[in-house]
């Protein structure tokens, strides 16, 4: 069965080092490992220093392109650490896209958080996303970014995606709260919401986050889904990431939404969460298996 992150082209270190060399000969390589695999890009770090991203499907060029034109705009404005493009890789005979070199954040996504350690993420995700979403678009107009194409948060769209999912992860033995998750898709309907459009980082989840030694939020990457849409894509996060007994205190922080808001921003955050379960399996990834499962549950625990 093939997945929707599977690659057209994954790339090596050795390769890695030739296309640097090539175009970039005035680069000292000291030292280069690749220290991830996501959905859309093969992640290098080079001399401990530079984030170097390389497409693994066509389709992440564009997302490349988006990080382009986006972030040395925004990086000023959203109060948190983000990588900025500095290299800019070109297709070759080596490699058939561009590719971008970033500056380095250092820490690793959070693949352990204890409630301590998530009730401490609050305040700092919440101020990041009330100045994310204060940024006036009409500032963003010459930069002709993407509304939400792919309907994210379209329930009538996306539920039956959503139900493939979840039996996969079933017949895979991935959620040990079958009941809990069927009764919550059973309930499911439509949200239509009609609230202005704001700039969102359009993927913001816990593989997209950097933490600190301490798990402590220090900043948040891979900007290539950012869009003009709406607010709930990104408020996810708080269902996945936050406790139950603690949501009241981010949103005292980033602002009131709706009830309505609420519910499409969990559908989101469970949406995500499944496809990231299903991905670490695939990868073999015990640990982060069992934090999607946590994350998954604290996402269908009601306020």
């Amino acid at each position: 069965m093939s997945n929707i992150w599977d690659p057209t082209v994954v790339l090596d270190k050795e390769t890695a080092i030739r296309i640097l060399q090539d175009q970039f000969p005035e680069l000292e390589i000291k030292r280069i490992e690749k220290i991830g695999e996501g959905f859309d890009n093969t992640v290098f770090k080079l001399n401990n220093e530079i984030l170097l991203r390389f497409p693994r499907r066509e389709v992440a060029v564009s997302i490349l392109k988006i990080e382009q034109k986006l972030l040395p705009l925004i990086k000023n404005h959203i109060g948190i650490k983000t990588t900025v493009p500095f290299i800019h890789g070109k297709p070759s005979e080596l490699f058939p896209w561009p590719f971008l070199g970033y500056n380095f954040i250092y820490g690793s996504p959070p693949n352990r958080l204890t409630k301590e350690d998530r009730i401490k993420m609050i305040r700092p995700l919440a101020e990041f996303l009330k100045k994310l979403h204060a940024i006036p678009i009409e500032n963003l107009s010459e930069l002709d970014l993407p509304s939400d194409e792919l309907k994210r948060l379209d329930i009538t769209y996306r539920k039956p995606l959503l139900i493939k999912y979840v039996n996969q992860a079933i017949q895979l033995k991935l959620i040990p709260f079958e009941k809990q998750m069927n009764q919550y898709i059973e309930k499911l309907t439509e949200i239509k919401l009609s609230k202005p459009f704001v700039l969102v980082h359009g993927d913001l989840h816990f593989r997209n986050m950097i933490v600190d030694q301490n798990n402590r939020l220090e900043g948040i990457i891979d900007w290539g889904d950012a869009h003009i849409g709406q607010r709930e894509v990104d408020l996810s996060i708080v269902y996945s990431l936050i406790p139950t007994d603690s949501r009241t205190a981010f949103f005292e922080i980033y602002g009131n939404v709706s009830d309505e808001s609420k519910q499409l921003a969990k559908f989101k955050s469970i949406y995500t969460t499944i496809l990231l379960l299903l991905f670490a399996n695939d990868q073999k990834e015990s640990e982060l298996v069992k934090f999607c499962q946590e994350s998954l549950l604290n996402a269908l625990q009601d306020e």
